[in-house]
Formats: structure tokens, C-alpha cells, sequence
């Protein structure tokens, strides 16, 4: 890129008009050159299109004054211009200057190539109402998205309006990147559970007692039934067994789980006992 402005081309500058131009242009990586004036032939036409007096008058300027506030930096919203701009228009904020002057102190600050003079409160510059969330906003982004704590700390080191920490906790919160990056209470993607006993194959079989269950006249002897079951299951694998016994005492089933299942199976650890009616 070749310019005849050859304040773009210095490490340094001195002026929030440069400083804008330079971080516009620097969005697209050219490299510039400095050309002077006379010699950059096509810049320098453009520049000598015919231009009607009216453009010049007072009333031109009026308007472009009235337009002052498309003049400052749309990524920088703590300009000391932009809040002096602001601070005039907020009425609120005016009306506490004037009926609270011991508390509402304005004092000259010096910025870049200028002095302004802002409504401070307690040393602190007074942000204005229409661009509180906007500063919050700016200092979230640019700090990396910090937490409430460190955004706190740093906004209140230089500015101050009522409702700060409401305004920058609704910044926090209301915040895309914030919300996805947030830690979980739930965990993904770690280990699996330790086992638990329950899931250890042959491990922990249930033993649950069945009946009994009677079957036909109880005063006819050769016509009525009586059953009795005991059941093993193993809940890791789902393998069960239901077996009948002669009676349900804690002799018969011992010698029936020590004969039919702990000699036949692998060797549980654990036996759990229920029993039924």
C-alpha cells in the first residue's frame, strides 16, 4: 500500500485519529510504503475532484459537528473524548453535578493528544449511563474473559457508576464463550466407576426361599401337595437355579448350597440371604 501520509509509516504515534486508521489498516497485513504527495499521481487525483463551496460553508461544519459521535472508536469505548461526549447528554448525571458538587468533581484528564474535562466520583471517572454495559462489555473481551472477581479489580481501579457489579455480573454471565468453557459439576469422558462387588462375576450370589405352596384338600393327605424352593441367583451374569427342598430350615439349605452349588461353580465370596414367604 502506498500512502502519502507519512505518519502511518512511524513505530509511534500521537493521535487517537492515526492510532484508528493504523489498527483499520492492519486488519488486512499490507505493508506500507510512504510516497510523497506530488509523486503518487492516482491518491493525488482523487483528491483534486471538484468540490461544491457549499461543502465548506458554516452549515457544513455545523452538521459535522452534530455528527461527532460517528467519529469515535467503535472498539474503544473508554475514550476520554467519548465520555465527556456522553456525560453531557445524560441528564441524570448532570443534575447530580449540580446538586451534589461535593460529591460530583469535574476535573481535567489527560488522554493521548488531549485534555478533558470528566464528572469524577471519589477520583474515579463517572461513566455514563449509555455506556456502562458497553465498557463492561469492552473489558470482558479484552481481558481474555476473566471472572467476576478480576473484572471487578480492573474496571474499578479507574471508572465507577452506580450498579457496577450488577452490570459486569450480567456481562459474566450472559457471555457465549464463558458459558461453554464453564466447568461442570457433571463429568465426561474420565475413567469408569470402580466395580463394585455386585458386578464381579460369581461374587455375590442372592439365595431367596420360595414357598411354600400347597396344592390340593390339606384334610386329604394323599390329594394335597406341598412345595418348597430355594433359588440362587448370580447378578453380574443373570445366571439363576431354582431347586425344590423338603423344608425350609437353615441345616437343609446350607448342606443344599454346599452340595449343589459351591462345589459346582466357582467359588463366591459372599452369599446373601433372603427369605421369602
Amino acid at each position: 500500500m502506498f500512502t502519502d501520509h507519512k505518519n502511518l509509516v512511524h513505530k509511534h504515534f500521537n493521535t487517537e485519529r492515526v492510532v484508528r486508521w493504523r489498527l483499520l489498516l492492519e486488519e488486512f497485513g499490507p505493508k506500507l510504503t510512504h510516497v510523497r504527495g506530488v509523486n503518487n499521481i492516482v491518491a493525488d487525483a482523487l483528491s483534486r475532484l471538484k468540490i461544491a463551496e457549499e461543502e465548506f460553508s458554516a452549515e457544513a461544519f455545523a452538521n459535522e459537528l452534530a455528527n461527532e459521535e460517528e467519529e469515535f472508536p467503535t472498539g474503544y469505548p473508554l475514550s476520554h473524548e467519548e465520555i465527556a461526549f456522553h456525560q453531557k447528554k445524560d441528564r441524570v448525571l448532570q443534575n447530580k453535578f449540580k446538586t451534589q458538587p461535593e460529591l460530583y468533581i469535574k476535573k481535567p484528564c489527560a488522554f493521548s493528544d488531549g485534555a478533558y474535562e470528566l464528572i469524577t466520583k471519589n477520583g474515579k471517572i463517572y461513566v455514563p449511563k449509555s455506556s456502562q454495559h458497553k465498557c463492561a462489555e469492552w473489558c470482558h473481551l479484552t481481558l481474555m474473559h476473566p471472572g467476576e472477581q478480576r473484572l471487578e479489580l480492573t474496571m474499578t481501579q479507574h471508572c465507577t457508576w452506580i450498579g457496577l457489579k450488577p452490570t459486569y455480573v450480567r456481562v459474566c454471565k450472559n457471555c457465549e464463550n464463558c458459558a461453554v468453557s464453564k466447568e461442570r459439576d457433571q463429568k465426561i469422558g474420565l475413567l469408569p466407576p470402580k466395580p463394585t462387588l455386585e458386578i464381579i462375576p460369581w461374587h455375590t450370589p442372592c439365595v431367596h426361599l420360595v414357598g411354600p405352596y400347597k396344592f390340593g384338600d390339606e384334610k386329604k393327605p394323599k390329594t394335597h401337595i406341598e412345595l418348597h424352593c430355594v433359588t440362587v441367583v448370580d447378578p453380574a451374569t443373570g445366571f439363576f437355579e431354582i431347586v425344590e427342598i423338603g423344608q425350609k430350615t437353615a441345616d437343609v439349605i446350607a448342606n443344599w448350597l454346599e452340595i449343589h452349588w459351591l462345589t459346582r461353580y466357582p467359588w463366591p465370596t459372599e452369599i446373601t440371604m433372603d427369605k421369602g414367604r
